[in-house]
């Protein structure tokens, strides 16, 4: 099942550009941005100490190198989606951002294990997650939450609220003693 069902992921390019230092904090911003002016839709500072070291590892203690890690949908990626990320760089952090030392781009959508082969329709956020995953499991012992179990916005931030929410309530109507309503629960 896990094979066949693609992941959020499936549908996003990452990108992580690599700066001698954090040039835009001069300016006295973050390096964090949510852009709709670009490839790149979220941008968040990866340059520690005082801004987000990542999973990237791009940043040392002493937050150096810098860096930026953006996420695009896969959809934008093609002959020139680097420029295009460098252009969005410089216009959002300042004119030293569109000469990074290091740009890496990751396409997500060409992965064998994020997006399986017999799945194409990657704007169809329904795919991702599998419905098995919204009910429970080991005889209702096991209730899945998650942004990946969403039922809408699925990967998304929001989705993980809603997922939450509906795992709570499907614990409420099948644990003995409660009465099964959103946030109301009485036992015996």
């Amino acid at each position: 099942m896990a094979r066949a069902t693609p992941v959020w992921m499936g549908a996003v390019a990452e990108v992580v550009a690599q700066y001698p230092s954090a040039s835009w904090r001069d300016a006295g911003l973050a390096g964090a941005a949510v852009s709709r002016l670009g490839p790149l839709q979220e941008i968040h500072g990866m340059s520690g100490p005082h801004g987000m070291s990542g999973p990237h590892g791009m940043s040392g203690p002493d937050g150096r190198p810098a860096g930026p890690f953006g996420s695009a949908h896969a959809g934008a990626v093609g002959p020139d989606f680097e420029e295009a990320v460098t252009a969005q760089l410089a216009q959002c952090f300042g004119p030293a951002a569109a000469t990074p030392d290091i740009l890496r781009a990751r396409n997500r959508s060409t992965e064998r294990w994020t997006v399986p082969s017999p799945v194409r329709r990657l704007a169809d956020y329904s795919l991702f997650g599998h419905p098995r995953y919204q009910q429970p499991a080991l005889d209702g012992r096991l209730h899945w939450a998650s942004t990946g179990t969403a039922t809408a916005h699925a990967g998304h931030i929001e989705g993980a609220p809603a997922s939450a929410e509906r795992a709570a309530h499907d614990v409420l109507a099948t644990t003995p003693g409660t009465t099964g309503r959103r946030g109301v629960s009485a036992t015996s």
